[in-house]
């Protein structure tokens, strides 16, 4: 997917930088400072009419992204897409640039629609050596207890320390409009059924609907401006930041549309529900998921 890096040779008593040259078209990704050091083996051309580039980068799904496709085809250059990595950084995306990313040079992980090359990855057998170093990184992760934003302390507050023999229900919410929505599938209705489903599913745990950080931070809004009538009872509304693994660990299972918690629940092994098509759904690890 992603060129040799190509050395050096001396030019005119200087090094000459014989990478590929990646463009850098619009002002958004020509802003994200940790591009340099996560793609080290290319050379990035931070211009909106470069002179010559062998690759164009485009950030996920935006409209900005579908310029750089056009301008790539008119050129007949390959497109790279980036999205946020699944360890993205310590703080919010607004206040802090990615410490990874997921580079494709198919199409989206979050787009169920069409192919990508994470889901290309996953449909192909692994060897012994594979599954092994698998393993190994998903208890490096739990063992860490990272997520994808780490910028609160672990640990549950006390409020929500389970009181009940039986364990609660984590329903997690997302920033309305969020192109994995629309990419797995699903709609703000799907919303409204997933919190119904846990609720009808588990009758006697309570629920615990945990807000996305962006909402909380007042950069978004979520789907649920008001809980149904009559549910209010069984309800937590977690609208304060809690880190991801704490609450995962309290729960007896996981209901997504088609948030990344989905796929750390995995990790931890808690059941996970599905009411979108994630990337990790429709491989036999969920309940729920539409078919693939």
């Amino acid at each position: 997917m992603q060129p040799e890096h190509a050395p050096s040779v001396a030019l005119s008593g200087r090094l000459a930088d014989t990478r590929p040259r990646l463009a850098l078209l619009t002002r958004g990704l020509q802003r994200v400072a940790t591009l340099d050091a996560l793609l080290p083996e290319w050379q990035l051309v931070r211009s909106a009419r470069p002179r010559d580039a062998d690759a164009v980068l485009a950030w996920g799904q935006r409209p900005s992204a579908e310029t750089a496709r056009d301008w790539a085809q008119r050129r007949g250059l390959t497109l790279l897409r980036a999205e946020d990595g699944f360890l993205r950084s310590l703080g919010l995306g607004a206040t802090c640039p990615p410490l990874s990313i997921v580079l494709d040079d198919r199409g989206m992980h979050f787009d169920a629609s069409a192919p990508s090359r994470l889901e290309a990855l996953i449909a192909a057998p692994c060897s012994a050596a594979q599954q092994a170093r698998g393993e190994r990184l998903q208890r490096a992760w739990v063992d860490a207890r990272v997520s994808k934003y780490n910028h609160v302390r672990d640990g549950l507050p006390a409020a929500l320390l389970p009181s009940a023999a039986l364990g609660p229900v984590l329903v997690i919410d997302q920033t309305a409009g969020d192109a994995s929505i629309r990419g797995a599938g699903a709609d703000a209705t799907s919303f409204r059924l997933m919190l119904e489903a846990a609720l009808d599913e588990h009758p006697r745990a309570p629920i615990w609907l945990k807000v996305h950080p962006d909402v909380i931070a007042g950069h978004k809004r979520g789907h649920f401006a008001a809980l149904p009538a009559g549910a209010a009872g069984r309800i937590v509304l977690i609208a304060d930041d809690v880190h991801p693994p704490a609450l995962i660990e309290a729960c007896q299972a996981v209901y997504v549309v088609s948030s990344q918690m989905g796929f750390e629940a995995l990790l931890r092994q808690r059941p996970v529900r599905c009411f979108g098509l994630p990337f990790y759904a429709g491989w036999g690890l969920t309940q729920g998921a539409l078919p693939r």
